[in-house]
């Protein structure tokens, strides 16, 4: 039997569960039939029944534990807990019983005999193995609170289980999974304080420091937020530099199995937790920062030899050729305009081949799940693509090359008219009843509302008054109530000489705000031209000079 014991534990790393089990099973008969007892009986649980009954007084019984503890740590990988349980009230069957049956009660007051015989040697001390299965079990029927949505149970599994010896990185989880309870609780603080005690228990507990950075963002702690990425980020890495080894023989991640190894320690994959950085940094104004990482993820992108258009599915790491068009934009904030012609030059590449000529819909037919899913995606290859023209323009402007940037205007909003509604009022009939689709029309729409107000100013600078004010009033149709645009337009009329109009649009600007999002635009369609794009102080000095004479 401690020859078994010893086989099932080395057997660990290299066997299936079930060849363990049936190994196990082929013991326990050969443990009868030396007793001189037959069992037939297939049924692991009646097995055991049979077993404790004929060697549970023997010398015998030492050894029979330590294979019961194999059985227990299988059903535990399996989270097989009902039959744990069963087995564990098998060993004291004749104990009273006042309180309701639970596992937590039967692990508490298990009374297995752990001794050992010096003469003969056992890869893992049986009770060790014991402790160890006992504060997983308990960890196991917590998460299993959570699961079902029951967080103040969970929270009272889990204050027992601090109480039980256990390795430090085990017990780094059980202050994580304290902070996920109280989290779900809606109690971020206390959340905030149990994983500081993880971390501080065990650097190396990452789910504990995405954790934070969750509860960071639900406070708009965006500071905080970042420092906790970017240790994240940090710690991913220096561990995918480490041959990691674990010295324990049955290690506390192959006893919760996989499925609840996932749940407890869930941390995104380190290109997503550097994008989440690199975006998160952008949108909140750390530029510089937000550019370095972007490059950063580029390159890891590269050296993976990802293809720019099939890679990733857009729901666990976004579609690459945005992480493209956000790193473009980046560094147009950084003022690194040539690199972020590079960067755009790729997607335009990588999308040619695989934009329509033209993508015609129609709002009143059903599309099946097939067609949508086609559509949809050749609406992203063109959104993308005059995504990139766009971001290539307001380079070129930056750079002062007017006669370029016109022309990537141009070539944007030649890309974004290759999808075209047959229906005027498609709006109200929701396209078919695909939010999804509508979103990403409406997002459309905004590029072209902002590649026809970009190649407008273009051409208030260059002097071609009336091309510029047609631009800016198609424009306005794209994305009524915008401030820039309005303002630009007043500056067209008002070197058009139609003064009264350009002052009732100054107005008009000046005394409403900007018109709520109608949808939610990307980080690299963030509205462009800004405030800073154009000087309207001469503008703003002739208007009120304008207004004031009017008034006299």
């Amino acid at each position: 039997m401690t020859v078994s014991y010893n086989t099932f534990l080395f057997s660990l790393s290299v066997s299936e569960a079930s060849e363990i089990e049936a190994g196990l099973t082929h013991s326990l008969l050969r443990a009868l039939e030396a007793a001189g007892s037959q069992v037939s009986c297939s049924d692991p649980v009646q097995l055991w029944e049979a077993v404790l009954q004929t060697l549970g007084s023997s010398v015998c019984v030492p050894y029979v534990h330590k294979l019961l503890l194999i059985q227990w740590m299988l059903w535990l990988m399996q989270c097989q807990l009902e039959r744990v349980l069963a087995l564990l009230m098998q060993t004291d069957h004749k104990r009273e019983r006042s309180a309701p049956l639970n596992l937590q009660t039967e692990t508490r007051n298990l009374a297995l005999s752990m001794e050992e015989d010096s003469s003969l040697m056992v890869a893992m001390a049986a009770k060790d193995l014991k402790d160890l299965l006992h504060v997983c079990t308990v960890i196991c029927q917590g998460v299993e609170q959570m699961k079902m949505e029951k967080y103040f149970e969970a929270l009272d599994i889990f204050q027992e289980a601090k109480g039980l010896p256990s390795p430090r990185r085990l017990l780094a989880q059980i202050h994580n999974l304290t902070g996920q309870s109280f989290a779900k609780r809606g109690q971020p603080h206390c959340a905030l304080h149990f994983y500081r005690k993880a971390v501080e228990v065990d650097c190396a507990c990452h789910s504990a420091l995405y954790q934070s950075a969750l509860v960071f963002r639900q406070l708009g702690n965006t500071k905080a937020e970042m420092e906790a990425l970017h240790l994240l980020y940090s710690a991913v890495q220096l561990q995918s530099d480490k041959n990691s080894s674990c010295a324990s023989l049955v290690s506390p991640a192959t006893l919760l199995g996989g499925e609840q190894m996932t749940f407890i320690s869930r941390v995104p994959s380190p290109s997503l937790i550097l994008h989440t950085l690199a975006h998160t940094c952008v949108s909140n104004g750390s530029i510089s920062d937000g550019v370095e990482y972007y490059l950063d993820l580029l390159a890891s992108l590269q050296t993976d030899g990802k293809d720019i258009i099939h890679t990733g599915d857009g729901t666990s790491f976004p579609r690459i050729p945005v992480v493209y068009l956000e790193a473009g934009f980046a560094l147009l904030k950084a003022k690194r305009f040539s690199d972020a012609l590079v960067v755009c030059e790729d997607v335009v590449t990588s999308t040619l081949d695989f934009i329509p000529e033209r993508l015609m819909l129609d709002a009143d037919e059903k599309q099946n799940v097939a067609s949508y899913d086609v559509i949809l995606q050749n609406v992203d290859y063109v959104l993308w693509a005059g995504a990139a023209h766009l971001l290539q323009a307001q380079a070129h402007w930056n750079l002062k090359d007017t006669k370029e940037a016109i022309t990537n205007f141009t070539r944007a909003i030649n890309t974004v008219v290759k999808v075209f509604i047959k229906q005027k009022d498609w709006k109200q009939k929701h396209l078919g009843n695909t939010e999804a689709l509508v979103e990403r029309i409406m997002t459309l729409e905004v590029a072209k509302g902002q590649a026809l107000a970009g190649r407008g100013l273009c051409f208030l600078e260059k002097g071609q008054l009336k091309e510029a004010l047609r631009d800016l009033h198609l424009s306005l149709q794209m994305t009524p109530g915008c401030k820039t645009f309005k303002m630009l337009l007043s500056e067209v009329l008002w070197r058009l000489d139609r003064r009264e109009e350009a002052s009732a649009h100054w107005r008009e600007t000046h005394s409403t705000s900007d018109a709520p999002k109608s949808v939610n635009l990307p980080l690299y369609l963030q509205l462009w031209p800004d405030d800073t794009t154009f000087d309207f102080s001469e503008l703003k000095k002739k208007v009120v000079e304008y207004i004031e004479a009017k008034k006299s």
